[in-house]
């Protein structure tokens, strides 16, 4: 009995979870932080993305920032399920990088999730510049509620 129990609050708690992040509009700013893991320039980097979702194409555009080097992106990609998306920088459209420096173009492999009421993404980015694959890192997000 005690299994069947704990069995059916996981089930009806899975799937209430997923009910909840049905339908939910990721169109929006999103902020928060994207790594880097060692030997890069450094180990976080302050990351915006701005997201237009249309069914499950997501576009839009993206910045990074960190000292005084700074990049802006064009994004696109897809949304998956509910749940997961994958998404690439298009196009470097601003940058200011130190001599010797150029900004990854990079591929994000994200997990939208809801924690406390607040809507996260979170994943992994890997990336390449014109001369060398990127040192890869992670990606933490949280979504900015509207302000009026």
């Amino acid at each position: 009995m005690k299994k069947l129990v704990i069995f059916f609050f996981l089930f009806f708690g899975t799937f209430a979870f997923l009910q909840a992040q049905k339908g939910a509009d990721l169109s929006g700013l999103w902020l928060g932080k994207i790594t880097q893991d060692e030997g890069g320039y450094a180990s976080d980097y302050v990351f915006e993305i701005y997201i237009r979702q249309d069914g499950s194409k997501i576009s839009g555009r993206s910045y990074v920032y960190v000292d005084n080097i700074y990049a802006s992106f064009d994004i696109s990609g897809s949304l998956h399920s509910e749940v997961y998306m994958d998404l690439k920088d298009s196009e470097i459209l601003e940058s200011k990088v130190n001599e010797g420096m150029e900004w990854c173009l990079k591929k994000y492999q994200l997990v939208f999730k809801i924690k406390n009421g607040v809507y996260h993404l979170e994943g992994f980015w890997q990336g390449e510049t014109s001369f060398s694959t990127c040192i890869p890192g992670k990606i933490f997000l949280k979504k900015q509620v509207p302000r009026a």
